[in-house]
């Protein structure tokens, strides 16, 4: 135990060598009698660190409404009024699949009850982890061994550990745009560390130039150097690739890789590869969609290929998207020829622990091949299915959108229903999609602005199509309210192929029709999810613009500061 001074005994405090008769005896007697005397009321309360200062101010009102959205989730069967959310990248399309497995595969041993068999993490998640990444979806150069990886909670922890010991408080780090808004939080949360996005000046950053050859740099060179000129005495550290790319959906060439790593090389940089995507890719025969397979970078002989020191390349996974486990938060970091990294970050691996259980059903997965096969190819023909659908819905309401083969969304142009005005005002760009996005939330479904992104262009939006069968007809009807659209009925021949999509709905039974129309009635909005949090949110921008901090305009004006600190939409 140790002495504080609140708990100093009035007569000293022997064990510091304070006596009763000290000058400090006197001051700790004077201290106790003015506590003594003091009314309730004059208490104050203790002050946080300028650094928790700063993380308080980050959760706006805004976090209230996301965590809402997500505590009210549409579900067919229980909770048909729920908001569907088309904004955050889940892939419900296997729930059943998994849920079965898990619950006839669920073996735990005497040591998942301790601290476990490695001070780093799992021996049994390193080896399913090994297995996975030495398969021919990952085809690495030389096989991963267990001395080579990490594992955390979900890849946003891992990345957060990452930057810690990659850069330092202010640093900068190159990402092509539009980028996963996540990446932000990641590396600014704790490590200080900024993220410079990399536009295209050939497009929107979309364009299949921009994931091909030496054309996927675009724009690097000078980003850097403009960035280190505003910045003096900060340097950038690394470059962060996403393949598959989130929100875009496109995989990167081989050539664009060589590219990157030639890049890091010449200006001595770490480049970090996301690959949560990886077997999330599917192929599509209702557009013109991108051929171009993944390739892991595990895959690349870095010092021949591209003339960059291998210590450079780091590779981040996680079972969260691929294996639709956003809620089991594993993730795992693979560094290759890099000892000190990986010396440094189990320094730190023991705040970034995955639980027993979590660990041993996700093991199970893998190294179960024939569940592991049937599961990957599954998930893919769903989704390819779900993409079909959505992409019809698109195209039917003459809307257009960014052809994709991977991930778990598509990028949506809703320029055109962007209002223009509210209440008699006109409105800022950035305004302009705040508005839109209260709209569908009012309508009881979630879409994500594009802005999030870093995308250049206003009125794009990240629709989420890996939902339920229910789920996604539904999220497409409350969304066509929202725009003031006729409602589309999908063909026939979509219903029949969906059948596979069950996601809330068990397989065995499909419901009566009658009981489909009467848990699809669009539920009635009386309340709109912004209200309660813009009134406490109301920017004097807003005030000084409209005295009534009811009218539609407020609302407007705060759901767009809102949007500027909102949570990951993942």
């Amino acid at each position: 135990m140790s002495c504080a001074p609140a708990c100093f005994p009035v007569n000293g405090c022997p064990a510091l060598g304070v006596a009763p008769s000290s000058p400090a005896s006197s001051l700790l007697s004077t201290m106790t009698a003015t506590r003594r005397r003091e009314a309730p009321g004059t208490l104050r309360k203790p002050a946080l660190s300028s650094r928790g200062s700063a993380h308080r101010d980050k959760v706006t009102p805004f976090w209230s409404i996301f965590d809402r959205i997500l505590c009210d989730c549409f579900c067919a069967t229980r909770n048909p009024g729920g908001i569907v959310n088309m904004g955050i990248a889940n892939n419900y399309l296997m729930e059943a699949e998994l849920l079965d497995f898990f619950h006839r595969h669920l073996e735990l041993h005497p040591s998942d009850l301790t601290y476990g068999t490695s001070l780093f993490g799992s021996t049994r998640l390193f080896r399913a982890f090994c297995k996975h990444y030495n398969s021919p979806a990952f085809s690495p150069i030389k096989p991963v061994t267990p001395d080579q990886l990490l594992t955390g909670p979900g890849c946003g922890s891992l990345l957060d550990q990452v930057f810690e010991h990659l850069a330092d408080a202010h640093d900068g780090v190159l990402i092509a745009a539009p980028y996963y808004n996540g990446f932000e939080a990641d590396l600014s949360c704790r490590s200080n560390v900024e993220c410079v996005p990399v536009y295209s000046d050939m497009g929107d950053g979309t364009e299949a130039a921009s994931f091909e050859g030496a054309t996927a740099l675009r724009g690097f060179e000078a980003t850097q150097r403009a960035w280190l000129e505003q910045h003096p005495g900060q340097q950038i550290r690394a470059v962060v690739v996403c393949n598959p790319n989130n929100p875009v959906g496109r995989c990167y060439t081989r050539s664009a890789l060589v590219e990157y790593g030639s890049f890091a090389e010449k200006h001595d940089l770490h480049l970090v590869f996301d690959e949560i995507y990886a077997l999330s890719t599917f192929e599509s025969h209702s557009d013109e969609q991108p051929t171009q397979p993944f390739i892991s970078a595990l895959s690349i002989d870095w010092a021949v290929e591209a003339g960059c020191h291998p210590a450079r390349l780091h590779v981040l996974s996680s079972a969260s998207k691929d294996f639709g486990l956003n809620g089991f938060r594993i993730g795992t970091f693979v560094s290759q020829n890099n000892e000190d990294l990986i010396r440094a970050m189990k320094a730190t691996s023991k705040l970034y622990m995955v639980s027993s259980p979590a660990d041993a059903l996700f093991a199970a997965i893998i190294h179960d091949e024939g569940f592991h096969r049937d599961f990957v190819a599954t998930n893919r023909a769903r989704m390819a299915q779900a993409y079909d659908l959505v992409t019809r819905w698109c195209r039917h309401h003459s809307i257009g959108y960014t052809p994709t083969n991977a991930g778990h969304f598509v990028l949506v142009d809703l320029e055109r229903f962007l209002p223009d005005q509210v209440d008699g005002h006109e409105l800022a760009q950035e305004e302009r999609e705040g508005a839109l996005w209260a709209k569908a939330l009012e309508n009881k479904v979630s879409i994500t602005p594009g802005s999030n992104y870093r995308h250049p262009h206003t009125g794009t939006f990240r629709l989420t199509f890996t939902l339920g069968r229910p789920a996604l007809l539904e999220g497409l009807s409350r969304l066509e309210a929202a725009l003031a659209l006729l409602h589309w009925t999908a063909p026939d021949e979509v219903q029949v192929e969906m059948k596979g999509m069950e996601g809330e709905v068990p397989a065995a039974g499909d419901l009566e029709q009658a009981q489909w129309a009467s848990m699809h009635r669009r539920p009635s909005i009386s309340t709109s999810l912004v209200d309660a949090a813009a009134a406490t949110h109301i920017s004097a921008e807003a005030r000084s613009r409209d005295s009534s901090t009811d009218s539609a305009l407020s609302k407007v004006l705060a759901a767009t500061e809102m949007l500027k600190n909102r949570p990951c939409a993942c």
